[in-house]
């Protein structure tokens, strides 16, 4: 016969008929259920089996199942997290064979050669822009005050008379008919600054000498003058004989005055069609009115041409 215990038993560890119903290794959880609307039984009645059905019994097996689930769940978390953790550090660099990986490394690779390309086309741009600019003439890069586009005028009281063809050409009825040179053209285009220069569209004077002034379109401090004439490659004769050689420039502010004197310079005829000249620094001063004074030419005894003049500065 199995050893009972007085304590257990008065406590309802054992049947009627002395087995027990409840093990020393089972611990007795109470989980609360719907009540039941039954009279209570009174104690000669009691049925110790009631308590399978008002009690569920969880036992230590049960416990260690659901430590060891949630200790693999917790396992497979931490694990989820250091991989996403090591995938966010090593980025890109990381070797995937998957093919969306190998996708992403050739559109990212591609990417980098395109920002490659277009840095290179910015470069070539910017290099193309300064050579334009090295190209274009320096008096174009400066502020022109002789444009009559800006309110310049010519002063043809203080300017040589225009050149006039000794021949006439062919005259029906005292009318001419066929010029024999082109008609005279006004000093006017010398300051309308018409580019590219074209032969023939220019202002001629007699002789190899002779004088234009024009009026500011503002009283300026003058920096520069520019003489233009077409080069020999355009000229018809391949010879530029009625361009200005040396030339004087005199500037004042008021047309009654006497010039100023402001420098004395040489034309090239082998270089630019339009050169500028620089005003000595001790020879600088505010001007409205610029006279041009042409002392000889490249030869031709009967006129001069002149395609262009500019005058530059700054405002007062």
């Amino acid at each position: 016969m199995l050893r009972r215990s007085e304590r257990l038993q008065s406590v309802g560890c054992y049947s009627r008929e002395g087995e027990p119903i409840i093990s020393y290794k089972e611990t007795l959880y109470t989980i609360f259920k719907s009540r039941r609307l039954r009279p209570r039984p009174g104690p000669d009645t009691a049925d110790h089996d009631d308590v399978d059905s008002d009690y569920t019994i969880v036992s230590d097996s049960s416990r260690g199942l659901f430590g060891a689930t949630k200790a693999l769940g917790l396992l497979v978390l931490m694990l989820a997290l250091c991989f996403g953790l090591i995938f966010g550090i090593g980025g890109p660099k990381m070797d995937f064979s998957t093919p969306f990986m190998s996708k992403l490394q050739y559109l990212m690779s591609e990417h980098e050669q395109v920002e490659r390309q277009l840095q290179q086309l910015q470069r070539e741009f910017m290099d193309i822009k300064k050579r334009m600019d090295f190209l274009l003439p320096v008096g174009d890069r400066m502020p022109n005050f002789a444009l009559e586009g800006l309110g310049a005028k010519i002063v043809k009281e203080q300017s040589s008379a225009s050149y006039l063809p000794e021949q006439s050409g062919l005259k029906l009825w005292g009318l001419t008919l066929i010029p024999a040179k082109p008609l005279c053209v006004r000093p006017r285009v010398v300051i309308q600054g018409r580019a590219p220069m074209v032969p023939g569209v220019c202002w001629s004077f007699a002789g190899s000498q002779g004088h234009l002034t024009v009026e500011l379109s503002h009283s300026i401090t003058i920096s520069h003058v520019t003489l233009g004439h077409i080069s020999k490659m355009v000229s018809p004769s391949g010879k530029i004989s009625s361009a200005p050689r040396m030339f004087s420039v005199f500037g004042k502010r008021a047309l009654g005055d006497s010039g100023v004197h402001l420098g004395t310079f040489l034309y090239d005829e082998n270089g630019d069609p339009l050169q500028t000249f620089r005003i000595p620094d001790h020879k600088v001063d505010v001007i409205r009115y610029v006279t041009l004074h042409v002392l000889n030419n490249l030869g031709n005894h009967k006129y001069s041409c002149l395609y262009s003049f500019g005058v530059h500065g700054k405002l007062t």
